[in-house]
């Protein structure tokens, strides 16, 4: 599953949980880099789901993500367009609307947004949207730009990482603290995807 749309978005109205009928001009996501750097030390992974032709007929293609049981790292997530020259890194434009975005992790995972029955892997959110400005409304929500994952279980799964994107509508926030249990519980959320990327996962 690859859907990869635009950021900095406009309010879209009403949801279909994979929609990508995104009818504004903005940046295309076209890359998603994931940099797992152990906490104990070491040198840091990076995996990358890459699309090179955006919103063309072909399917972009994932690297393998390859952990380790036991080991807990830092998970940071960055989203780029690389269909330009230079590539240009959209991440901070996601930071400057950090109340207005949410990533989500899910597959064989436990955490927050995901409940599976066996969990290669832990996930928690280690951000909060003062940590990349001023939280002006509600509560102070992760993010999920910066998270930490730990390797559990050997085996070979999925690892699925998800942006929404989910602005105020007529003065109420859509993105709330219940979304990750929500997204777990199968029931539909509020707002648009803007990414939503597989790649497969094996910790050893």
């Amino acid at each position: 599953m690859a859907t990869l749309a635009a950021v900095a978005c406009e309010d879209h109205g009403d949801d279909h949980d994979h929609d990508h009928d995104h009818d504004h001009e903005n940046e295309v996501i076209s890359q998603v880099e994931l940099t797992f750097t152990p906490t104990a030390g070491g040198a840091p992974l990076v995996f990358k789901f890459d699309d090179p032709d955006g919103d063309g007929g072909a399917s972009g293609t994932a690297e393998r993500i390859e952990l380790a049981s036991g080991v807990e790292y830092t998970l940071a997530v960055r989203f780029q367009n690389s269909l330009v020259d230079p590539a240009e890194d959209l991440t901070g434009e996601i930071e400057a609307e950090a109340e207005d975005h949410f990533v989500f992790v899910v597959g064989d995972v436990a955490g927050p947004a995901s409940s599976a029955p066996t969990a290669l892997v832990t996930h928690a959110y280690a951000d909060v949207e003062s940590d990349y400005g001023t939280n002006a409304v509600g509560e102070d929500l992760p993010v999920g730009l910066v998270n930490t994952i730990t390797g559990n279980t050997a085996g070979t799964g999925k690892f699925r990482v998800i942006l929404r994107h989910l602005p105020e509508v007529n003065e109420q926030p859509q993105k709330t603290g219940e979304l990750p249990a929500d997204l777990a519980a199968g029931r539909d959320l509020p707002g648009s995807v803007d990414v939503d990327v597989s790649f497969v996962l094996v910790v050893s």
